[in-house]
């Protein structure tokens, strides 16, 4: 009975309590129809929502009437968006059947939250974990990809994994409903249609018992997944060292591992690199020290000591200009403020200060001001010395990493550096017995 076993799936996996009131993400197909109508006949408190994509001209719209029909039968609470994917699409560069995904779950998370419901339910069922699997195998995939469509991600459940697309179909039968089919969904050019009518078919020929033996086979991936995570957690634990903001791979302990390819992909991934990118990296420990191959996000450089991942440097809003003493903060990045005070000299004055604060003369700054990334030919006289310094000789004196080097910002006056921002100040700028007000400059994390 399909209703026992529902509620038994339900309770194994304690997807929710049998007092929920859980939002149901209904199409009006097939799957979600059958969904909604287990959740009527076990008593569980449901609500349903149904997105209008406007794919399909009257045929959308009649989906979303009989659904609507569907929630008013069942007395339930019905929810319904109606949204221009084809535009949509098209202003944000993606496919279609992407931009409908990113739509609806938007939608169905501003409904979780808005009505406080504690999870949502679709109508995914063993058919579809099958699909699933063979798309990722053939587009090329992790363990991660093999174990296909978990039971539970975060807020979403999907109580119908028990069950196969013709168990659904027959419980549909049995109780004499109507559902709507989606004409695309005979449409082969799509890959997970040609799988599910010309591949599936043959693997039930194969293995007619191939419904039972998937759920142990993606149980089993699904431990071996956890396992591996396992394994790449405590290897990265015990080789990675600190390098300031950076980290370090050590060589020696890198080459002693096993697999090193895909530790440095698995690894590397959340990073934002490729896969491609990682197999270069591993490439890199048998080549010259030096290369350096990086993400959107990071870098990692190859040194004598080992690979030196490092987080690339954040991006300066754009070269601001200060017309006037400013009286707010001013935001030189995304993670960086600069505050400016000018006040009159006390008469007791401490010229030291931390080295993210600067103590400028304000007499001899000229407006505007200019804070900028450093650049190559930049100079100043540092303090206390008496010729001049090129900026990029005082960052390397201070053995600063590639990193920190690029992400240095300078302060401008009158065509000339003023503050290295963090490093040094300008001699010719320096409070003096002679300086009446002090401009206080403060650089600062977010």
């Amino acid at each position: 009975m399909v209703e026992k076993e529902f509620l038994g799936f339900i309770n194994d996996n304690r997807l929710f309590e049998s007092t929920d009131q859980v939002l149901l993400a209904v199409s009006g197909g097939l799957d979600s129809v059958a969904m909604a109508e287990l959740f009527h006949r076990v008593n569980q408190p449901f609500a349903i929502a149904h997105v209008n994509f406007t794919l399909r001209a009257s045929d959308s719209d009649e989906d979303a009437i009989f659904v609507e029909n569907m929630a008013e039968r069942y007395g339930v609470p019905f929810h319904l968006a109606r949204f221009d994917t084809t535009t949509f699409a098209q202003d944000r560069g993606l496919s279609i059947q992407m931009a409908a995904r990113e739509l609806r779950y938007t939608w169905f998370a501003q409904l979780l939250q808005a009505y406080s419901y504690p999870c949502l339910a679709t109508a995914h069922h063993k058919n579809d974990v099958l699909e699933t699997l063979l798309l990722n195998l053939t587009r090329g995939t992790g363990l991660a990809g093999l174990h296909g469509i978990r039971i539970r991600q975060n807020q979403i459940v999907r109580p119908l994994l028990f069950a196969t697309r013709e168990q659904l179909a027959a419980f549909l039968t049995e109780k004499g409903l109507l559902y709507r089919e989606d004409s695309s969904n005979a449409d082969d050019t799509y890959s997970r249609n040609r799988i599910r009518h010309q591949v599936v078919p043959v693997l039930n020929e194969l293995n007619p018992g191939l419904w039972q033996t998937l759920p142990r086979t993606v149980d089993r991936l699904r431990a071996a997944e956890v396992l591996m995570r396992a394994e790449l957690d405590r290897s990265w634990q015990a080789i990675a060292e600190a390098q300031g903001e950076s980290i370090l791979l050590p060589t020696e302990k890198l080459l002693a591992l096993p697999e090193l390819a895909f530790r440095l992909m698995e690894w590397l991934t959340p990073m934002g690199f490729t896969s491609d990118q990682a197999r270069q990296v591993a490439h890199m420990l048998t080549k010259p020290t030096g290369q350096a191959i990086q993400s959107t996000t990071h870098r990692v450089v190859h040194e004598r000591a080992g690979l030196l991942i490092e987080t690339l440097p954040e991006q300066v809003i754009a070269d601001i200009l200060l017309i006037d003493w400013p009286k707010e903060v001013v935001n030189v990045s995304e993670t960086h403020t600069l505050t400016v005070e000018v006040m009159d000299k006390p008469a007791e004055f401490d010229p030291f200060s931390e080295p993210t604060i600067a103590l400028l003369d304000a007499d001899r700054l000229t407006l505007p001001l200019c804070i900028r990334l450093w650049k190559q030919g930049d100079k100043l006289r540092p303090l206390g010395l008496k010729g001049h310094k090129l900026v990029s000789d005082l960052l390397n004196d201070l053995k600063l990493s590639r990193t920190e080097r690029e992400q240095t910002v300078v302060l401008v006056s009158g065509g000339e550096i003023a503050w290295v921002v963090g490093r040094r100040i300008n001699h010719r700028v320096r409070v003096t017995a002679k300086t009446c007000k002090i401009a206080r400059f403060s650089y600062n994390k977010k």
